[in-house]
């Protein structure tokens, strides 16, 4: 959708359990000494300025990365995730996923981030020049599209970030109907979708998440869900928490995201929960 900037949610709750399942997933690749290419369907700017218009609107970043960049976090997931935004954030700014990606690439690595919005492409490409070691292409175009066309990559060992907006009904099925296509010709792909959580209040919007993973959990080897809940699901809420599906999960990704989500979960908030949960298991 052209009229969604991300701008207004930078560094949100959402985005907190979004950038910590996403540098846990390119930090598992950099342990081996072999390159990898990943996939950013919906970059966005790359990164975002706090005190802008958009930002400070609702100012969603102070119930999220503002209670925790100051805070000790002995966890190691947490503590690079807070180190690699305390250094935007003393500027403040947010690093958005491309960023965060772009960071932690190496020499021999692939970085593909896909916008389609004309006026964020401006931006994305000033947020990441000079920042990476690796090779980072930046595609001005649909990213579940983009997605699809260049899959399988070279270097095929990889990961793929997903999340859009949701703005329409039809982005679960596109998200659906992309993950299947990808998965039949690039099995080994860890995949990671976003997704909101969503009451009564969204209308026909509630539940089409918890749907969606359904449908989902089947296609991969394995599959997981951890998920941040920040308010109570009831009627009048709208947005309580949003989760992640994991496809193809590294190694211990669950036990990560398990021990960080626990240790932020205290200073979000007194009603926050969280959890981590199996879809689907290799078979025996």
């Amino acid at each position: 959708m052209l009229s969604y900037k991300h701008a207004f949610h930078a560094g949100n709750h959402a985005d907190v359990i979004k950038h910590l399942g996403w540098i846990a997933v390119i930090d598992y690749l950099c342990k081996k000494n072999k390159p990898f290419t990943l996939f950013d369907t919906h970059a966005g700017a790359g990164q975002y300025s706090l005190d802008d218009e958009q930002a400070s609107k609702n100012s969603e970043y102070e119930s999220g990365i503002a209670r925790l960049v100051d805070t000790a976090m002995a966890e190691p997931l947490v503590e690079k995730y807070l180190t690699l935004c305390g250094e935007f954030y003393q500027q403040h700014y947010y690093p958005g996923s491309p960023v965060i990606a772009a960071t932690l690439l190496r020499d021999n690595d692939q970085l593909h981030v896909m916008e389609l919005h004309p006026a964020e492409i401006p931006k994305l490409q000033a947020s990441l020049k000079g920042l990476a070691r690796g090779q980072v292409h930046i595609h001005h175009r649909d990213g579940l599209e983009g997605l699809n066309a260049l899959a399988p990559p070279s270097p095929v060992r990889g990961a793929v970030l997903i999340d859009p907006p949701y703005e329409l009904l039809s982005e679960y099925q596109s998200v659906t109907d992309t993950v299947n296509a990808i998965l039949k010709k690039w099995a080994q792909a860890q995949i990671v979708i976003w997704y909101p959580l969503l009451s009564a209040r969204a209308g026909q919007k509630s539940g089409c998440s918890e749907r969606m993973v359904e449908a989902l959990t089947e296609s991969g080897k394995t599959a997981f869900t951890a998920e941040l809940h920040v308010a109570d699901n009831s009627s009048d809420t709208g947005m309580y928490g949003s989760g992640l599906l994991f496809i193809n999960p590294s190694w211990q990704l669950d036990t990560q995201l398990t021990d960080a989500l626990n240790a932020i979960a205290p200073a979000l908030g007194d009603n926050i929960k969280v959890s981590v949960t199996w879809r689907k298991r290799e078979s025996a």
